[in-house]
């Protein structure tokens, strides 16, 4: 009897409450005495004699409407709500008095979200899921929607590209440079306005940084107007003007209004007088404005018009930040200015213009959409997994991860650039990308490639190719050029050398040996921007293995994605970049693969794990991973590892580095992936399966998961949890995806024209 005790909670005689003050009592109306339910059967067995699986009930906080030990309560109300508390085996409340407190206890819980301890606990991406999903997609919420009123602090991506923009290509100062705004690396979304703030060290770096980029701007790129202003004796209030103006422009990506203008016109003049130097005047101006609010948060507090229901709209200037943001990693551009001043953002058909607008344009990068689905789906974290290189054969295991994620990342660009039923192909298609371009590969010019290498092949078929220095000799590189165009139409930094040279020639025979083409993806932008050769054969040969691969009998499709094995693999939870991303460092993980689709796709939630539990897997070398987890069915385990292990449990059919088997590797016993969907709140998806195969197949059809994908979109571009007020903004983004036929661009300028995007409302204390 684990979690029905938590309801104890000092409200007995002998528990503590009498050494609390404000404790908790039950409604007059409750239908029957709390205490005497909560003695008969709860505290038998989680009291101070006897704490089943470690818990103490007298021990937690019995002020349940203060928010005191909110999650623990909330678990309660769902166990006992469930029925799955007291355990059969136990004697049962009368349904009577079990109604009568859930309903007292789901009456205190409510008061509790109005506690600023509760609005900061389930502020946490780890909480999203605990808002009713049902309540949400019913339509029975008729509040208007709005975000509370914030300040949202700048993200790493953004104040890279400004440091970038500012910079340039001052390797020296970009180093020097520091990151003050890192986000947290746990699962899932992190990038939520509530847990974004600037603490004494990100100031320290602001600072330090400020310093950085002025001097940079005062001796590297000096722009006409700071120049102006060094070269003048007496500065004038109209060259100190085009000088805030220009470091506002560049750092807080706007010009300054009359106000702001005089201000810093006045303060430049005072410190150059004081400083009795141009220069020093000029520099601790621009540091000051450097380190302003808007150079650090993005400003969504609702400056415009107020409507019937508390709410204010977000100025133009501010939605022609929110809008940019949302998408891209810079600031508004000329068109967004413009609607903001002309007025078009005052009703949702401007807002939605600029959005599309923003999407059609292909000369504009939007990294934002591609980001969601990494965080979302996980995958993007391979690559911090720790793998023992001997284990997979492989002497640097490094770089195969990068390439996955990467492959991973090709594919999900391909379904958004289909847009049509984004989420079920995304879970079940059968094609992958491996050792391809990805969607910019044009067949033709592939083709043509495949020719240039054969003709390089068979020019050092017969040469001392093993001998080459790196840097080729001039006649050499003149003889190779003439093979073919392509060689002569290479970029510098990637035109051929020795070194590429011995790669191509250790893998090229063997394809034309096996008849097969080699693989084309020369180079591969991996984490930090940085290009990774792909044609050596060993980079190769390692990464293949993780779909089951050989490096001497693949035949490399021009054409991608293409079918690896239906059988095997559909869709990312089968790709080895996300198998991986949810492994362990020596093996799989099926509790952690499971708690995945439970919380990601089923709109679930898992508590973790109390710090009494010792949660070790034992180890025996006789047997497979299900079976060693036989220890997680005790029932004070299994309530909830049920709702994890018999979902993960059916992609035991991949290892932890994503290789499809059948066979433990271990123990030598055969695999046995079979699993079951249960209580999903979806009663056509519950049932057994016999792989993950079947597993995905059946999640990709599901309205709940479906829905739960949209409220994780509805977080990511949010910067936060979803509320009950927003139930109108999930329904009418899950109609927009369903009405356009699974289109992600449908929902995503459904969200970001929505009242929870454009309205903010003050929440009181």
């Amino acid at each position: 009897m684990v979690c029905l005790g938590f309801l104890a909670v000092s409200l007995i005689p002998g528990s503590g409450a009498e050494t609390q003050k404000e404790v908790t009592q039950p409604r007059a109306d409750s239908g029957a005495s709390v205490r005497p339910f909560l003695e008969n059967h709860c505290v038998r067995c989680h009291g101070a004699k006897k704490a089943k699986g470690g818990i103490r009930l007298d021990r937690l906080d019995g002020r349940v409407a203060q928010g005191y030990d909110f999650e623990n309560w909330t678990i309660v109300l769902e166990q006992l709500r469930e029925g799955e508390m007291p355990p059969e085996d136990e004697d049962q409340p009368d349904d009577v008095d079990r109604v009568s407190v859930v309903s007292w206890l789901g009456d205190e819980l409510e008061k509790a979200h109005s506690s600023e301890r509760i609005r900061y606990l389930t502020g946490q991406f780890a909480y999203g899921n605990h808002v009713s999903h049902k309540k949400l997609f019913s339509g029975e919420i008729d509040d208007r929607s709005f975000s509370p009123a914030r300040l949202w602090r700048i993200n790493p991506n953004i104040y890279d590209r400004t440091k970038q923009r500012i910079l340039k290509h001052h390797w020296e100062e970009l180093g020097r440079v520091r990151q003050p705004f890192a986000l947290a690396k746990r699962p899932g979304i992190n990038d939520y306005a509530v847990d974004l703030h600037v603490d004494s060290a990100t100031f320290e770096t602001l600072l330090r940084n400020a310093r950085t980029i002025v001097e940079h701007q005062l001796s590297r790129d000096v722009s006409p107007m700071f120049r102006a202003l060094l070269e003048s004796e007496k500065p004038s209030a109209e060259q100190v003007d085009a000088a805030v103006r220009h470091q506002f422009k560049a750092l807080v990506y706007r010009l300054p209004d009359e106000t702001e203008l005089k201000r810093y016109r006045e303060y430049m003049l005072r410190a150059i007088g004081e400083a009795k130097d141009v220069s020093e005047g000029l520099a601790v101006c621009l540091k000051a404005i450097a380190l302003i609010p808007e150079a650090v948060y993005r400003m969504e507090l609702g400056l415009g018009r107020e409507d019937g229901h508390g709410r204010r709209r977000m100025s133009g200037h501010e939605l022609a930040f929110a809008i940019s943001f949302a998408l891209t990693d810079d600031p508004p551009d000329a068109e967004l200015w413009s609607a903001a001043r002309e007025g078009e953002f005052a009703a949702g058909e401007g807002i939605r213009a600029q959005i599309e607008r923003l999407l059609d344009d292909d000369a504009i990068a939007k990294p934002k959409i591609l980001r969601f689905f990494q965080e979302f789906f996980g995958y993007g974290r391979a690559p911090d997994v720790f793998k023992d290189a001997k284990r997979y054969q492989n002497y640097d295991w490094g770089i195969v991860p990068y390439q996955l994620v990467h492959e991973a990342d090709l594919l999900v660009l391909h379904i958004l650039d289909q847009d049509r039923q984004v989420l079920r192909e995304l879970l079940t298609t059968k094609k992958f990308y491996v050792g391809h371009f990805g969607p910019g590969g044009d067949p033709v010019k592939l083709e043509q490639r495949l020719t240039a290498l054969r003709l390089l092949h068979d020019y050092w078929m017969d040469k001392a190719w093993k001998k080459l220095e790196y840097e080729l000799e001039p006649g050499v590189r003149a003889d190779i050029e003439g093979l073919h165009p392509y060689f002569r139409t290479q970029p510098a930094k990637h035109r051929m050398s020795g070194g590429l040279i011995r790669d191509y020639m250790e893998y090229l025979p063997v394809c034309y040996r096996n008849g097969i083409r080699p693989m084309l993806a020369q180079f591969t932008l991996m984490e930090g921007e940085r290009e990774r050769n792909l044609t050596s054969a060993h980079d190769q040969r390692f990464f293949l293995k993780a779909y089951n691969l050989k490096i001497d009998q693949f035949d490399c499709p021009t054409r991608q994605p293409f079918e690896l094995n239906p059988a095997q693999r559909i869709g990312l939870l089968t790709h080895p970049a996300w198998l991986i991303a949810h492994s362990k460092n020596t093996e799989t993980n099926p509790i952690v693969r499971g708690k995945w689709i439970r919380e990601r796709l089923l709109a679930g939630y898992i508590p973790d794990v109390p710090i009494t539990v010792n949660a070790v897997i034992p180890e025996d070398p006789h047997k497979t991973l299900r079976e060693r987890l036989g220890p997680t069915r005790r029932a004070e385990c299994w309530r909830c590892h049920k709702k994890m292990n018999p979902l993960g449990m059916a992609f035991e059919a991949y290892d932890d580095f994503g290789r499809f088997r059948t066979r433990d590797e271990v123990s030598g016993k055969p695999i046995d992936a079979r699993g079951q969907l249960d209580s999903t709140g979806d009663p056509r998806l519950d049932g057994k399966v016999e792989s993950a195969v079947e597993l995905v197949q059946r999640l990709g059809e599901s309205e709940r998961v479906r829905q739960s994908f949209v409220r994780h979109a509805f977080r990511y571009w949010m910067g936060r949890n979803e509320m009950l007020s927003d139930s109108a903004t999930l329904m009418a983004a899950d109609e927009a995806y369903l009405k356009s036929g699974g289109s992600f661009r449908a929902l995503l300028v459904s969200l970001l024209s929505s009242d929870s995007f454009v309205y903010r409302k003050r929440v009181e204390e």
